[in-house]
């Protein structure tokens, strides 16, 4: 559609007969634009004051040339136990239908749902696509059902960022305009969001600047970090995976830059895909080297500064790489070349990562749990928690009235380090890359990528939720976002996860909506 529409919503306990009564609250679209294919519009609009814990039905459009159909999310709870779920590469396209991948990736993330208890949302870490432009592999990512109703944050990939459609078809909040950008015809940018209690730090690792990615996570943990109970870094170049890109330049350019930023801000878990293949490391740390007496088991004891990095394989069997056995980072790998997932279970004591592959077969029918969970087999399980701090002697306060006053101020403060070490800029040249992926370290991964360098805009809002919705002019490819947010009460606090939403659209209709659900506070807000 040409111009902008809006979205409707109501709680769906105010549902009429299945529609949205005519005192549905309505939000306007704030900005709109060609889609890449120049055949589609994408609109932005923003929803406001969500209740935690609700059930809301929505639909997108304008009264001039129809709406969606009803959709429903749920918004998460205000506090205690959570989950979420993580997938690797999607990258629906790569196998060309054989296999087919759009079928896979319908299939894990099912399965996954289903496996899952109500995840608060989920992760995809890069490659949703195979080519970063095109809309009919957007529209088969978007196509499972579970992308209309579990909000999805997404990190951007090599496949992804050679093309403006990343950044149509999905809402980042707090979206750094200095950090991680992409160009005129690129995506990028780092963003944070605050979930389940939980600090989001998601860098474009597309981007060489080290220093700009460690100063933009040294700036929000400072500001944010005392906000939430565990934090976690994803960003789609897994610099500990076990097959073939480990020595890719670009990968050893983040090697050597993120343990230091990782270990000096207490990041809990660094989520990443990128090389196919399932890695868990050993606990590590600042220096890039295994804790020692880590070994890797099913409970892990961490101190401060020291770190859990996951590789996640493809969640679509599009591609599988060759392992590479003896890395000293290694503390548990499965390569059956089977697509798989990753459920975290969030607690204010631990969080459990538990993975998960997911046989080809068909894909579980609503309501029956059962069969999903026996689909989906257990291939690893870790629970990560904190060393308890040592309780002091009783006798040792005593020092400070033995009258002599000197031993009773030692002050206990850590010096966090200065920049990352950060990688030169000029050692982009990408690696020995695998088959057909073509991994350019540099800001356009990808054969055809475009290395612009300008910075991301800024799309997050203070306590909301953001979403987007690519529409299109025919009845056909349509997509969207939905996302959750949480927050606090600061400026850019609490930006939103951006989900996805496969809605379709009636003629000249808006295609999808994002939709950002507030968890942690009463705001969401769609891009």
């Amino acid at each position: 559609m040409p111009a902008g529409g809006e979205v409707r919503w109501v709680p769906a306990s105010e549902l009429d007969g299945g529609k949205l009564p005519a005192d549905a609250a309505t939000a306007e679209t704030t900005d709109s634009g060609l889609a890449t294919d120049l055949k589609r519009h994408f609109n932005q609009a923003s929803m406001t004051d969500l209740e935690p814990g609700t059930d809301y039905a929505y639909q997108v459009g304008s009264d001039e040339d129809g709406f969606t159909e009803v959709q429903q999310f749920t918004t998460g709870s205000s506090g205690g136990d959570d989950e979420f779920l993580v997938f690797g590469d999607p990258q629906v396209g790569a196998g060309g239908g054989d296999p087919d991948d759009a079928a896979g990736w319908d299939r894990t993330l099912s399965s996954a749902a289903a496996t899952a208890d109500d995840p608060s949302f989920f992760y995809s870490l890069g490659d949703q696509v195979n080519s970063a432009g095109n809309q009919e592999q957007y529209a088969q990512y978007l196509e499972p059902e579970a992308t209309r109703t579990i909000p999805q944050a997404t990190t951007i990939g090599n496949h992804d960022v050679s093309s403006k459609a990343y950044e149509q078809h999905f809402n980042r909040p707090n979206v750094s305009q200095d950090h991680g950008g992409g160009g005129v015809i690129t995506s990028g940018g780092d963003y944070w969001f605050i979930e389940d209690g939980v600090l989001f730090l998601n860098i474009n690792s597309n981007s060489p600047d080290m220093d700009a990615h460690a100063e933009f996570i040294d700036e929000v943990v400072a500001e944010h970090g005392d906000q939430a109970r565990w934090t976690v870094l994803g960003f789609h170049h897994s610099i500990y995976s076990t097959a073939t890109h480990w020595d890719d330049l670009d990968v050893k350019r983040l090697r050597k830059a993120i343990p230091p930023v990782a270990a000096r801000n207490d990041i809990d878990l660094v989520v990443s895909g990128h090389d196919h293949i399932y890695n868990r490391t050993f606990l590590m740390d600042g220096e890039g080297k295994p804790v020692e007496g880590s070994e890797a088991g099913a409970e892990e004891e961490k101190e401060d500064g020291q770190t859990l990095y996951l590789t996640l394989t493809s969640s679509s069997g599009s591609k599988f790489y060759d392992y590479v056995p003896g890395l000293e980072w290694e503390g548990k790998s499965v390569h059956n070349d089977v697509p798989a997932f990753t459920r975290v279970r969030v607690s204010d004591e631990a969080l459990r990562a538990t993975t998960y592959e997911v046989p080809a077969g068909g894909a579980p029918a609503d309501g029956q749990r059962a069969e999903a969970q026996a689909a989906a087999e257990q291939i690893d399980d870790v629970e990560l928690r904190r060393a308890e701090a040592e309780e002091p002697a009783p006798d040792d306060d005593a020092g400070a009235d033995a009258g002599s006053g000197a031993g009773a101020e030692a002050d206990a403060g850590t010096d966090s380090g200065a920049g990352a070490d950060g990688a030169g800029a000029n050692d982009d040249a990408d690696g020995a890359g695998t088959g057909d992926d073509a991994d350019a370290g540099a800001d356009g991964a990808g054969a055809d990528a475009d290395p612009g360098t300008g910075g991301a805009d800024s799309g997050a809002e203070a306590d909301a939720t953001e979403a987007n919705a690519a529409g299109t002019g025919d009845d056909s490819d349509s997509s969207g976002t939905v996302s959750a947010s949480g927050g606090g009460d600061l400026p850019r606090t609490g930006g939103g996860l951006a989900l996805p939403l496969a809605v379709g659209a009636g003629a000249l209709a808006l295609g999808a909506a994002l939709l950002l659900v507030s968890r942690r506070r009463r705001g969401a807000e769609l891009s």
